[in-house]
Protein backbone atom coordinates (compact mmCIF):
# COMPACT_ATOMS: atom_id res chain seq x y z
CA UNK A 1 0.00 0.00 0.00
CA UNK A 2 1.30 3.45 -0.88
CA UNK A 3 0.67 6.87 0.55
CA UNK A 4 -1.00 8.88 -2.20
CA UNK A 5 -0.61 12.64 -2.24
CA UNK A 6 -2.47 15.19 -4.35
CA UNK A 7 -0.49 17.84 -6.20
CA UNK A 8 -1.43 20.52 -3.70
CA UNK A 9 0.36 18.62 -0.96
CA UNK A 10 3.60 18.13 -2.85
CA UNK A 11 5.21 20.97 -0.91
CA UNK A 12 5.14 19.07 2.35
CA UNK A 13 8.50 18.71 4.00
CA UNK A 14 10.39 15.53 3.28
CA UNK A 15 10.50 14.55 6.94
CA UNK A 16 6.71 14.68 7.29
CA UNK A 17 6.26 12.60 4.16
CA UNK A 18 8.73 10.03 5.44
CA UNK A 19 6.82 9.69 8.70
CA UNK A 20 3.53 9.30 6.90
CA UNK A 21 4.95 6.83 4.40
CA UNK A 22 6.44 4.74 7.18
CA UNK A 23 3.12 4.74 9.01
CA UNK A 24 1.41 3.47 5.88
CA UNK A 25 4.05 0.91 4.89
CA UNK A 26 1.50 -1.88 5.03
CA UNK A 27 1.56 -4.41 2.22
CA UNK A 28 -1.59 -4.58 0.09
CA UNK A 29 -3.11 -8.05 0.24
CA UNK A 30 -5.50 -9.77 -2.11
CA UNK A 31 -8.93 -9.96 -0.53
CA UNK A 32 -12.08 -11.46 -2.01
CA UNK A 33 -14.45 -8.99 -3.60
CA UNK A 34 -17.52 -10.92 -2.47
CA UNK A 35 -17.68 -10.32 1.27
CA UNK A 36 -16.52 -7.87 3.91
CA UNK A 37 -13.35 -8.71 5.80
CA UNK A 38 -12.96 -9.54 9.47
CA UNK A 39 -11.01 -7.30 11.85
CA UNK A 40 -7.49 -6.72 10.55
CA UNK A 41 -8.00 -8.96 7.51
CA UNK A 42 -9.00 -6.31 4.99
CA UNK A 43 -6.85 -4.70 2.31
CA UNK A 44 -3.52 -3.61 3.73
CA UNK A 45 -4.40 -5.26 7.05
CA UNK A 46 -7.18 -2.71 7.65
CA UNK A 47 -10.37 -3.36 9.62
CA UNK A 48 -13.80 -2.75 8.12
CA UNK A 49 -15.95 -0.23 10.03
CA UNK A 50 -18.99 -0.56 7.79
CA UNK A 51 -21.83 -2.07 9.77
CA UNK A 52 -19.88 -1.76 13.02
CA UNK A 53 -20.17 1.98 13.59
CA UNK A 54 -23.26 4.11 12.86
CA UNK A 55 -23.77 6.33 9.84
CA UNK A 56 -22.67 6.16 6.22
CA UNK A 57 -19.08 5.09 6.76
CA UNK A 58 -18.47 4.72 3.01
CA UNK A 59 -19.15 8.41 2.47
CA UNK A 60 -17.26 9.33 5.64
CA UNK A 61 -14.02 7.73 4.42
CA UNK A 62 -14.55 9.25 0.98
CA UNK A 63 -14.95 12.75 2.42
CA UNK A 64 -12.15 12.28 4.93
CA UNK A 65 -9.63 11.17 2.33
CA UNK A 66 -10.81 13.69 -0.26
CA UNK A 67 -9.40 16.51 1.86
CA UNK A 68 -6.08 18.16 1.14
CA UNK A 69 -3.50 16.85 3.56
CA UNK A 70 -1.22 18.88 5.81
CA UNK A 71 2.09 18.33 7.57
CA UNK A 72 0.20 16.53 10.31
CA UNK A 73 -2.31 14.55 8.24
CA UNK A 74 -6.05 14.83 7.67
CA UNK A 75 -8.63 15.51 10.39
CA UNK A 76 -12.20 14.43 11.03
CA UNK A 77 -14.99 14.60 13.61
CA UNK A 78 -17.42 11.74 14.21
CA UNK A 79 -20.71 11.83 16.11
CA UNK A 80 -20.90 8.37 17.69
CA UNK A 81 -24.63 8.73 18.41
CA UNK A 82 -25.82 9.70 14.92
CA UNK A 83 -22.93 8.64 12.69
CA UNK A 84 -22.59 12.16 11.30
CA UNK A 85 -19.15 13.12 9.99
CA UNK A 86 -17.64 16.58 9.72
CA UNK A 87 -14.33 17.83 8.43
CA UNK A 88 -12.24 19.95 10.79
CA UNK A 89 -13.46 23.19 9.19
CA UNK A 90 -17.09 22.07 9.44
CA UNK A 91 -16.69 21.08 13.08
CA UNK A 92 -15.11 24.41 14.04
CA UNK A 93 -17.89 26.25 12.21
CA UNK A 94 -20.93 24.18 13.16
CA UNK A 95 -20.22 22.44 16.47
CA UNK A 96 -17.52 24.06 18.57
CA UNK A 97 -15.05 26.85 17.96
CA UNK A 98 -12.10 24.87 19.31
CA UNK A 99 -10.65 21.60 18.06
CA UNK A 100 -11.54 19.62 21.17
CA UNK A 101 -14.03 16.74 21.56
CA UNK A 102 -17.47 17.69 22.86
CA UNK A 103 -20.35 15.42 23.87
CA UNK A 104 -20.91 12.68 21.30
CA UNK A 105 -18.38 14.24 18.94
CA UNK A 106 -15.06 12.39 18.81
CA UNK A 107 -12.06 13.75 16.91
CA UNK A 108 -9.33 11.99 14.98
CA UNK A 109 -6.24 12.59 12.88
CA UNK A 110 -4.25 10.38 10.56
CA UNK A 111 -3.23 9.51 7.02
CA UNK A 112 -5.02 8.10 3.99
CA UNK A 113 -3.64 5.52 1.61
CA UNK A 114 -4.87 3.06 -1.03
CA UNK A 115 -4.56 -0.72 -0.68
CA UNK A 116 -5.13 -3.18 -3.50
CA UNK A 117 -8.10 -5.37 -2.66
CA UNK A 118 -8.72 -7.58 -5.69
CA UNK A 119 -8.26 -7.88 -9.44
CA UNK A 120 -10.16 -9.68 -12.18
CA UNK A 121 -10.64 -9.85 -15.93
CA UNK A 122 -13.70 -8.78 -17.90
CA UNK A 123 -14.81 -7.89 -21.41
CA UNK A 124 -15.05 -4.26 -22.46
CA UNK A 125 -17.63 -2.70 -24.75
CA UNK A 126 -17.46 -3.76 -28.38
CA UNK A 127 -16.48 -0.93 -30.73
CA UNK A 128 -16.45 -0.66 -34.51
CA UNK A 129 -12.88 -0.28 -35.75
CA UNK A 130 -13.41 0.06 -39.50
CA UNK A 131 -15.77 1.92 -41.83
CA UNK A 132 -18.82 0.14 -43.17
CA UNK A 133 -18.33 -1.19 -46.71
CA UNK A 134 -21.46 -2.16 -48.63
CA UNK A 135 -22.14 -4.50 -51.54
CA UNK A 136 -25.23 -3.54 -53.51
CA UNK A 137 -24.59 -6.14 -56.21
CA UNK A 138 -26.13 -9.57 -56.67
CA UNK A 139 -22.96 -11.60 -56.01
CA UNK A 140 -20.37 -11.85 -53.25
CA UNK A 141 -17.69 -9.17 -53.22
CA UNK A 142 -14.32 -8.97 -51.50
CA UNK A 143 -12.86 -5.84 -49.98
CA UNK A 144 -9.81 -4.93 -47.88
CA UNK A 145 -10.78 -3.57 -44.48
CA UNK A 146 -8.50 -1.28 -42.47
CA UNK A 147 -9.27 -1.43 -38.75
CA UNK A 148 -7.53 0.54 -35.97
CA UNK A 149 -7.77 0.66 -32.19
CA UNK A 150 -6.01 2.31 -29.22
CA UNK A 151 -6.16 0.93 -25.69
CA UNK A 152 -8.11 2.80 -23.02
CA UNK A 153 -7.90 3.26 -19.25
CA UNK A 154 -10.26 4.85 -16.76
CA UNK A 155 -11.16 4.84 -13.07
CA UNK A 156 -14.43 5.09 -11.12
CA UNK A 157 -15.47 5.42 -7.48
CA UNK A 158 -18.28 3.57 -5.75
CA UNK A 159 -19.38 6.73 -3.88
CA UNK A 160 -18.71 10.45 -4.04
CA UNK A 161 -18.92 11.14 -7.77
CA UNK A 162 -16.03 11.10 -10.22
CA UNK A 163 -12.37 10.63 -9.39
CA UNK A 164 -9.84 13.24 -10.45
CA UNK A 165 -7.43 12.23 -13.21
CA UNK A 166 -4.34 13.16 -11.20
CA UNK A 167 -5.42 11.04 -8.22
CA UNK A 168 -6.29 8.11 -10.49
CA UNK A 169 -2.86 8.32 -12.10
CA UNK A 170 -1.11 8.49 -8.73
CA UNK A 171 -2.93 5.35 -7.57
CA UNK A 172 -2.83 3.15 -10.65
CA UNK A 173 0.37 4.17 -12.44
CA UNK A 174 2.64 2.85 -9.68
CA UNK A 175 2.85 -0.42 -7.79
CA UNK A 176 -0.93 -0.85 -7.54
CA UNK A 177 -1.93 -3.31 -10.23
CA UNK A 178 1.45 -4.98 -10.18
CA UNK A 179 -0.12 -8.35 -9.43
CA UNK A 180 -1.74 -8.22 -12.87
CA UNK A 181 1.71 -8.40 -14.50
CA UNK A 182 2.14 -7.50 -18.17
CA UNK A 183 -1.67 -7.51 -18.62
CA UNK A 184 -2.01 -4.28 -16.61
CA UNK A 185 -2.06 -1.56 -19.27
CA UNK A 186 -2.75 1.56 -17.20
CA UNK A 187 -1.25 4.56 -19.01
CA UNK A 188 0.54 2.18 -21.38
CA UNK A 189 -1.00 3.17 -24.68
CA UNK A 190 -0.91 0.46 -27.30
CA UNK A 191 -2.55 0.54 -30.71
CA UNK A 192 -2.85 -1.39 -33.90
CA UNK A 193 -3.85 -0.91 -37.53
CA UNK A 194 -4.75 -4.05 -39.41
CA UNK A 195 -5.67 -4.86 -42.99
CA UNK A 196 -7.75 -7.89 -43.82
CA UNK A 197 -9.71 -9.08 -46.83
CA UNK A 198 -13.30 -10.05 -46.13
CA UNK A 199 -16.19 -11.33 -48.18
CA UNK A 200 -19.30 -9.14 -48.37
CA UNK A 201 -22.53 -10.99 -49.28
CA UNK A 202 -24.96 -9.43 -51.77
CA UNK A 203 -27.05 -6.48 -50.53
CA UNK A 204 -25.10 -6.37 -47.28
CA UNK A 205 -22.70 -4.01 -45.55
CA UNK A 206 -19.82 -5.27 -43.43
CA UNK A 207 -17.57 -3.75 -40.77
CA UNK A 208 -14.92 -4.94 -38.32
CA UNK A 209 -15.38 -4.69 -34.53
CA UNK A 210 -13.06 -5.13 -31.57
CA UNK A 211 -14.00 -6.36 -28.11
CA UNK A 212 -11.19 -5.48 -25.69
CA UNK A 213 -10.36 -7.80 -22.82
CA UNK A 214 -9.89 -5.70 -19.71
CA UNK A 215 -8.26 -5.96 -16.31
CA UNK A 216 -9.92 -4.37 -13.27
CA UNK A 217 -7.88 -3.54 -10.17
CA UNK A 218 -9.90 -2.53 -7.10
CA UNK A 219 -8.39 -0.52 -4.26
CA UNK A 220 -9.93 0.43 -0.94
CA UNK A 221 -9.01 3.81 0.55
CA UNK A 222 -7.75 3.15 4.08
CA UNK A 223 -7.16 5.45 7.01
CA UNK A 224 -4.23 5.07 9.43
CA UNK A 225 -5.17 6.47 12.84
CA UNK A 226 -2.57 8.68 14.53
CA UNK A 227 -4.76 10.11 17.30
CA UNK A 228 -8.36 9.55 18.37
CA UNK A 229 -9.97 11.67 21.14
CA UNK A 230 -13.19 11.87 23.15
CA UNK A 231 -14.48 13.54 26.29
CA UNK A 232 -17.44 11.98 28.11
CA UNK A 233 -17.43 14.63 30.84
CA UNK A 234 -14.55 13.29 32.89
CA UNK A 235 -11.69 14.73 30.85
CA UNK A 236 -10.18 14.18 27.44
CA UNK A 237 -8.96 10.76 26.45
CA UNK A 238 -6.49 10.27 23.58
CA UNK A 239 -5.86 6.88 21.99
CA UNK A 240 -4.12 5.78 18.82
CA UNK A 241 -6.63 3.34 17.34
CA UNK A 242 -10.11 3.81 15.95
CA UNK A 243 -12.42 4.59 18.90
CA UNK A 244 -9.81 3.23 21.31
CA UNK A 245 -10.21 -0.37 20.22
CA UNK A 246 -7.42 -2.96 20.03
CA UNK A 247 -4.42 -2.81 17.70
CA UNK A 248 -6.31 -4.37 14.77
CA UNK A 249 -8.21 -1.05 14.54
CA UNK A 250 -5.08 1.01 13.85
CA UNK A 251 -5.94 1.09 10.15
CA UNK A 252 -9.56 1.19 9.00
CA UNK A 253 -11.58 1.16 5.80
CA UNK A 254 -15.25 1.01 4.82
CA UNK A 255 -16.01 -2.01 2.66
CA UNK A 256 -18.49 -0.26 0.36
CA UNK A 257 -16.11 2.52 -0.70
CA UNK A 258 -13.67 1.45 -3.36
CA UNK A 259 -12.01 2.75 -6.50
CA UNK A 260 -11.76 0.61 -9.62
CA UNK A 261 -9.03 1.14 -12.17
CA UNK A 262 -9.84 -0.38 -15.54
CA UNK A 263 -7.37 -0.93 -18.37
CA UNK A 264 -7.43 -2.82 -21.62
CA UNK A 265 -5.30 -5.92 -21.20
CA UNK A 266 -2.03 -6.31 -23.03
CA UNK A 267 -0.47 -9.41 -24.55
CA UNK A 268 3.11 -10.36 -23.64
CA UNK A 269 4.29 -8.57 -26.80
CA UNK A 270 2.59 -5.35 -25.66
CA UNK A 271 -0.26 -5.50 -28.18
CA UNK A 272 -3.92 -5.06 -27.14
CA UNK A 273 -5.69 -8.25 -26.07
CA UNK A 274 -9.20 -8.82 -27.37
CA UNK A 275 -11.36 -10.33 -30.10
CA UNK A 276 -11.93 -9.10 -33.64
CA UNK A 277 -15.24 -9.86 -35.34
CA UNK A 278 -16.87 -9.28 -38.68
CA UNK A 279 -20.39 -7.86 -38.44
CA UNK A 280 -22.99 -7.76 -41.21
CA UNK A 281 -26.10 -5.65 -41.79
CA UNK A 282 -28.62 -6.15 -44.56
CA UNK A 283 -29.15 -3.21 -46.89
CA UNK A 284 -32.49 -1.99 -48.22
CA UNK A 285 -33.31 -4.43 -51.05
CA UNK A 286 -34.71 -1.56 -53.09
CA UNK A 287 -31.21 -0.08 -53.33
CA UNK A 288 -29.54 -3.28 -54.53
CA UNK A 289 -29.23 -4.98 -57.91
CA UNK A 290 -31.68 -7.75 -58.74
Amino acid sequence: MRLIRKSATSKLKKSALSIASAALAISGVLAGAGSAQAAGNGPGGATNIRGTDPGNTDLMIERLCNQEGSLTGVYGAYNVDTGEFKTQDEYLRDVFGLWVPAGPWELFRGWCGYAEASTWSTKGATVRTSPWIGNRGSKDDKETFVSSYSTKTFAKKSVGGTIGLSLAKSIFSGSVGGSAGYEWGWEKESKFERRSEKTIPPCTQVAVTWTPYQRVVRVNPVFYVEDYQWNKGDGEVTTHTWRGRDASWKTIYSYGYYIDGVSDKLLPNGQPDGREDKVEEKLNPGTCSK
